[in-house]
């Protein structure tokens, strides 16, 4: 695992960017409210035609969550929506009213969204226009138009590291509570300023994954507008009609799509900045796509146990690697055959295990067996080989994670 030999590390840090941000630490919910009201008659949310205000969403919301502090059920919900808009809907008023909600990362899997579903001990659907697909079973389903009461701020969450929302990873279901979904939003926003004064653009149906959250909540905590629409939209009319620029999220699997079929999708070439959310990649593979699209591409890489962890900046867009360790995220060596943290530092090596130390850890998994060896001393294990150069620049070495970025089993 060891090199030879070594030099001295002259880790790259951008210039003004601190290395650690205090996170919020209040319930989302708490401080949601204040921002949507702050952002009044300004765009908060788009879909299509459909463009709801800080006023208008915050409304909606504190309805849906006020019906869910009078609804009977009191476990865990899951999310089954295709509607983008709606999700966000009611994903926050899950956050106001202290409703621990699973988010599915696909519509299109029902067996696989059973077992997750039963894993986090759901008892209840949620939705705004059916279960689609789903056969919910003897599950009661909770409906959105039947979803109606006065929100008592009062009877909501009251600490920041009461659970919110469950994720599915590779190893299990997840459980974020509201202080490391801040934790999220937070890292990426000191790493990168400017994302604080554009929208953030969510091109696929379900808002499931970490890069979703992490978006989403960049934007609405920042008063920013988020933007629900395909990457073939036209990217002028988004420009004009937010009068602001965009930055967006894309899957790998959106990338390659684009690749295949040889052109640039218009929400792309009109971005300020693409992250592409991938695994392990080579060097020609990011100048294909870069040549593409004619722009640069951040490549981003996290996990649904502690959102995101790697990627370049701006001033640097490293061609061979991922980037750098993000603001309040610290990356240990671990040794891949012992699992224990490597004494011998990363510029000395050739490659190890990533482990994660960041404000935006995970509470656990929902079932509590599979917490048994997650961590190496206080650093999360991912399972994910990797090398970091003198600079700091991070390479993924291995194939384990390159399908999403979750931990492997």
């Amino acid at each position: 695992m060891s090199k030879v030999g070594g030099a001295l590390p002259s880790w790259y840090w951008p210039v003004g960017i601190p290395r650690r941000v205090p996170v919020v630490q209040q319930p989302l919910g708490k401080v949601l409210r204040q921002r949507l009201a702050a952002a009044a008659d300004k765009p908060a949310v788009v879909r299509g035609e459909v463009t709801l205000t800080g006023t208008e969403l915050l409304e909606q919301v504190q309805t849906v969550a006020g019906g869910l502090q009078a609804a009977a059920f009191k476990g865990p919900l899951a999310l089954l929506e295709s509607d983008p808009l709606e999700s966000l809907v009611l994903l926050l008023a899950c956050v106001f009213a202290g409703r621990q909600l699973l988010l599915p990362e696909s519509e299109n899997h029902a067996e696989q969204l059973a077992s997750r579903m039963a894993e986090a001990a759901v008892g209840a659907i949620l939705t705004a226009g059916g279960a689609g697909k789903f056969e919910a079973g003897t599950l009661e389903t909770l409906r959105k138009a039947d979803l109606k009461g006065t929100y008592n701020q009062n009877a909501g969450p009251k600490r920041a590291v009461e659970p919110a929302v469950l994720l599915p990873s590779n190893r299990g279901v997840v459980s974020h509570s509201h202080f490391s979904l801040s934790a999220m939003a937070a890292s990426l926003a000191a790493f990168i300023p400017k994302l604080r004064e554009i929208s953030f653009v969510w091109s696929e149906p379900v808002i499931g994954s970490w890069e979703a959250l992490t978006g989403i909540l960049l934007a609405l905590l920042h008063g920013m507008p988020i933007i629900f629409t395909e990457l073939d939209s036209a990217a002028e009319q988004w420009s004009r009609r937010l009068e602001r620029n965009f930055y967006l999220i894309m899957q790998r699997h959106q990338a390659d799509a684009m690749m295949a079929r040889g052109s640039v999708a218009p929400m792309v070439a009109g971005a300020e900045h693409v992250f592409v959310s991938t695994g392990r990649f080579d060097s020609r593979w990011r100048k294909r796509l870069e040549a593409l699209c004619g722009r640069p591409i951040f490549t981003i890489w996290g996990l649904p146990e502690v959102g995101p962890v790697v990627a370049p900046h701006p001033t640097w867009l490293p061609p061979h690697g991922h980037g750098f360790p993000l603001v309040n995220v610290s990356l240990i060596p671990i040794d891949p055959g012992s699992g224990r943290v490597s004494i011998v530092p990363w510029e000395m090596l050739e490659q190890a295990e990533m482990g994660v130390e960041a404000l935006s850890a995970m509470l656990g998994y929902a079932e509590s067996a599979r917490n048994a060896g997650i961590k190496s001393g206080t650093a999360l294990r991912t399972r994910q080989i990797a090398s970091m150069d003198h600079v700091g620049v991070v390479v993924l070495q291995s194939e384990e994670s390159a399908g999403g970025g979750n931990v492997a089993d």
